[in-house]
């Protein structure tokens, strides 16, 4: 089997050989073979909803550093935050009531509309990337999801 864009030029060559006929069994064959080649690599048909369509974003970037712990309290973001730990490290929860520990040096990445929370003691010290749809706010306090 071939595979990349030499493919298609060879089976265009092939094509233009072969007779109408000869030619159109080509073509069954040879979509029967991309729609295997798709159905082995996993892409399937999926149904999505847009929550934000904008034509305009903003990047904010904040740099943090808390020398005596940091407690974020629940929210959420209306867009995706990407957190890099300089120093320290940090418990955060999203979603759930089980912390993941971000260590110094690591980067998490918040979902947006997902709650979360972030816990340190002692220095803590990151950056935070947040992609945010014009006007929104960076962040909206939410309840707890924790029992």
């Amino acid at each position: 089997m071939t595979h990349g864009i030499g493919a298609s030029a060879q089976v265009t060559e092939e094509a233009n050989m072969m007779s109408r006929r000869s030619w159109k069994r080509a073509l069954v064959t040879g979509t029967g073979a991309m729609s295997l080649v798709a159905v082995g690599a996993g892409i399937g048909v999926a149904a999505s909803t847009a929550v934000v369509d904008t034509q305009s974003v903003r990047l904010r970037v904040v740099v943090s550093d808390f020398a005596d712990g940091f407690d974020s309290g629940w929210h959420v973001h209306p867009g995706p935050v990407i957190v890099q730990v300089t120093e320290g490290q940090f418990k955060i929860y999203q979603g759930e009531c089980h912390p993941r520990i971000v260590h110094e040096g690591e980067t998490y990445l918040e979902v947006p509309y997902q709650p979360v929370r972030a816990v340190a003691t002692g220095h803590i010290a990151w950056t935070t990337s947040m992609i945010l749809p014009v006007p929104d706010a960076p962040m909206t306090p939410v309840d707890s999801p924790c029992p």
